[in-house]
């Protein structure tokens, strides 16, 4: 009978019970209507058919009877509402396809009015798909049209970011889209191609998500958080933003600071985990996928200006996000891949010779809470304290290099995937660790309160030469002279006078520090 129903939606009427016990259905178990829903919509579109309004009522109501709509069920229903009013319209009219998308944003919004902040963000997936599609291929559009649209999405996202709060379900965990979600994706595409092609689930997702890379879609495909397609929302509104900078017809001077403003406006507005989880996955690819829209030259220079965004952002907000809390290993990787980010960066700048930009990386990282937050939850590690000591800290690559002598005592940071290969390349090529020392902190004394992460928030590091503080690895070129007077003298080791001298910053962690600042990163 329900299938029955289903394969019937052109008739010229649907039965008003027959309608309210299907949505009935449709609530605890839609998965195997939407499956089947969408097979038949696909058949019937690639057989001419152009108005799905009898279809999409059966739909309508059961949105309309749920608080708070599963995403594919709204994502379907906004499908087959939007390609009926852009069929509807006919192509040859001018604007269609912005008025379309405009009023597919306008439906997504009202959809998951009752919905949490990350789900509100999740919905628009379509919509940044669609601007996409506008931007690549429909070049008549008015550019100010789709200015409008974009910085639409990026307020509404702003919006929802400050409002956002632990989403769990029934109080029990974080909502999870199923992998089957993915399955409605043709259905978004099916204007995007003759209608006969078959889609594979790796080309329907590149298609749906052009702006993220390979890694990011796997992870959408095998089911991901809710929150996790939020920051691949916002992450593709944001390079959506930037791209459009690059048509504005000004010079390259005034291009870049545009861009570096608006880049580090979004990003701050963005304050949340999820996003920053993709900005930083994607600045570890060899290129941002936006080449078919800029060129390979205009790529460059945006990637440079989101390594500076990046870079000189406060993330003393993380440690409010108490939704993302309860995942240390997530927390850890997300603080590994900014270090990563960081020591590109520093590598970049110097490769472009840009010599003052390297080193307000530098001083950056330095007064970052990441390093620090890392770096205790190392140290609160059972037993792992008494095996190394504690690190002297001046530019990722030493960090990184402290952390790879962690891991070869047991302790899994890295583990044996890409991230270990991408720690031991940087061994390899990083230069930073010959720069110049930048970095002249404050001497805090530990008795004024708070704790060393705050502090490090702030812009300072607290350093104390203590007894038990040694270096990062025998390859760290620094010799301690005896104590006098309850201090010590520090010299440099030099192998000869053409390197330039390093002074590492020495940081020192209490225990009590490390308990009240690793609790972010607590196991489970």
């Amino acid at each position: 009978m329900l299938h029955n129903t289903i394969t019937s939606f052109n008739n010229s009427s649907i039965p008003e019970q027959m309608n309210q016990n299907l949505s009935n259905q449709l609530q605890p178990n839609y998965q195997l209507m939407l499956k089947e829903s969408i097979n038949r919509f696909l058949t019937e579109y690639r057989n001419g058919a152009t108005n799905f309004t009898d279809f999409s009522l059966i739909f309508s109501r059961t949105l309309h009877s749920t608080p708070d709509p599963p995403i594919p069920i709204v994502w379907f229903y906004s499908a087959l509402e939007f390609h009926t009013n852009r069929l509807g319209m006919g192509k040859e009219a001018s604007g269609t396809s912005v008025m379309a998308v405009k009023g597919l944003f306008q439906l997504l919004v009202s959809c998951s009015d009752g919905s949490v902040s990350m789900k509100r963000i999740g919905v628009l997936g379509p919509l940044v798909f669609e601007i996409c599609r506008l931007m690549a291929h429909e070049k008549e559009v008015m550019k100010s049209e789709i200015e409008g649209l974009v910085e639409g999405v990026v307020s509404y996202c702003s919006i929802f970011c400050m409002k956002s709060e632990v989403e769990v379900l029934g109080g029990d965990g974080i909502v999870v889209l199923e992998k089957d979600f993915v399955d409605l994706i043709p259905v978004w595409l099916v204007g995007c191609d003759d209608g006969s092609r078959e889609f594979g689930v790796g080309d329907c997702l590149k298609g749906f998500f052009p702006l993220v890379s390979d890694q990011i879609r796997k992870r959408i495909e095998m089911g991901c958080e809710v929150g996790y397609l939020a920051g691949v929302v916002m992450f593709e509104a944001l390079l959506l933003k930037l791209c459009l900078i690059f048509d504005a017809g000004i010079t390259l001077e005034e291009k870049e600071k545009k861009l570096q403003a608006s880049s580090a406006q979004i990003m701050t507005g963005f304050q949340n985990f999820y996003f920053l989880d993709t900005l930083f996955r994607m600045m570890l690819e060899p290129a941002l996928p936006v080449i078919s829209l800029l060129g390979s030259e205009n790529e460059v220079l945006l990637k440079e200006v989101m390594y500076n965004s990046v870079m000189m952002m406060d993330y003393s907000f993380i440690n409010g996000q108490a939704g993302v809390s309860l995942y240390a290993n997530s927390l850890k990787d997300f603080a590994i891949n900014w270090l990563f980010v960081a020591e590109l960066a520093i590598q970049s700048a110097r490769e472009n010779g840009d010599q003052g930009k390297a080193t307000s990386y530098v001083n950056a990282f330095c007064r970052s809470c990441i390093p620090i937050q890392l770096i205790n939850w190392v140290t609160s590690q059972s037993g792992i304290d008494r095996k190394i000591g504690r690190p002297y800290v001046s530019s990722p690559i030493d960090l990184i290099k402290w952390l790879l002598v962690v891991e070869d005592h047991g302790l899994v940071i890295f583990g044996c995937g890409i991230a270990k290969h991408r720690a031991k390349a940087f061994l390899f090529t990083s230069r930073t660790e010959y720069m110049p020392p930048v970095v002249k902190p404050h001497f805090l004394n530990s008795t004024h309160g708070g704790s060393v992460a705050d502090r490090v928030c702030g812009g300072d590091v607290e350093m104390h030469d203590t007894v038990d503080t040694r270096s990062l690895s025998g390859d760290d070129k620094m010799n301690t002279a005896t104590p006098t007077d309850g201090t010590r003298k520090r010299k440099e080791g030099i192998e000869d006078d053409t390197k330039a001298q390093l002074k590492y910053m020495r940081c020192q962690f209490h225990e009590n520090s490390v308990r009240e600042n690793s609790l972010i990163f607590r196991q489970q």
